[in-house]
This record gives C-alpha cells, structure tokens and sequence, in this order.
C-alpha cells in the first residue's frame, strides 16, 4: 500500500491547481534564446502539492510547435514533497504506456532509462529543470541548477517533454496551465 501511495503521489497529474506557488521568473534563456514564461501549475495528489511546473517558449510560440519540440524550451519541476527516483520511473513509464503502442515504447526505452539513469531522489525545494535547443540539437536535463544529463535526440526531447504535454498528458488541467499562454 505505502509503494501504491508513493507512486501515484509520483504520478502527480491526478489534479491539479491552476497557479503554481513557485516563484518562476518571467524569462530565462537556453543557449542563446531567451524564453518567455508559458504557463504554470501546481501538481497535487489528494491534499498533497507534489511540485510546481513552469513551462518556457519564445514569445509566441504555439502549443503545437512546443509540442512538437520545433523551438527552444525549458520545463522547471520545484518539488514540494520528497520523491523517490523509483516512483518518478513508475509514473513515467505509466504516462508512457499510454503514450505509446508496445512496439514503439520499446525503441525509445533505451533513451527513457538512460537520461532516468542520471536523475536522482528529490527533496521539498529541488528542481529539475529540462532544456530543449533544437538550434543546437541539445537536450539538458539539470537538477538544481547542475547539469545530470545531455543529449543531442530531438526524439527524446519530443518524448520527455511529451509526458506533460502529449496525447493523453500525464494530467490534461496541468497541460492547460502549462500552455495557457501560448498562442
């Protein structure tokens, strides 16, 4: 029972408050693009507040082209509670078991464990930060502010980014809050 809990408080897309309590900033730059804030949200599991999210994109962005990992963008998590690495795996791989036919998950597993091989447990007031430059074919995964990860698969960006904001997201009202500001 204490590993269902643990994981579904992983999940965290199960509701979700509109306004994130993090204090985001209004820009912040990946490689030589500065960003705009999109959207923020707060991931909540029963009377729990999991973490805050906060999506960045240029101005005037669409969702499409962010979905789509056609521009810059970055997705800072702040943690409200601790979380083990081993649920943060679980509710990745439920998003996307959903995401994903059988046979299409099993090519981009290798990519999924690899960067899930640098991320480590977090505590109330760390963040992970996940940074897309498709000008420079990188894809950064940091956790507070020290890098853990880099790639240059624009595929993984697509699917990492996709656990948020792909069909079906992990929580379709954190997707809204995350996008709201796009065009």
């Amino acid at each position: 029972m204490k590993s269902r809990l643990r994981a579904a408080i992983a999940v965290i897309g199960l509701a979700t408050a509109p306004v994130a309590v993090a204090n985001f900033t209004e820009r912040l730059t990946v490689g030589d693009s500065s960003l705009a804030l999109q959207g923020e949200g707060t991931a909540s599991y029963l009377i729990w507040d999991v973490y805050d999210a906060a999506l960045y994109a240029p101005t005037g962005a669409t969702a499409e082209a962010i979905r789509a990992a056609e521009v810059p963008m970055s997705l800072v998590l702040e943690y409200h509670r601790d979380v083990r690495v081993a649920d943060i795996r679980k509710a990745t791989w439920k998003a996307l078991d959903e995401q994903y036919p059988p046979a299409e998950r099993e090519v981009i597993r290798p990519k999924i464990d690899a960067i899930q091989a640098a991320m480590i447990d977090v505590s109330d007031g760390d963040r992970y930060r996940l940074d897309w430059s498709p000008r420079s074919g990188r894809l950064t995964l940091s956790l507070n502010g020290e890098a853990r990860f880099e790639s240059e698969d624009a595929e993984l960006a697509r699917t990492y980014f996709g656990i948020w904001l792909a069909e079906p997201p992990l929580s379709d009202s954190l997707r809204a809050a995350l996008l709201s500001r796009t065009e």
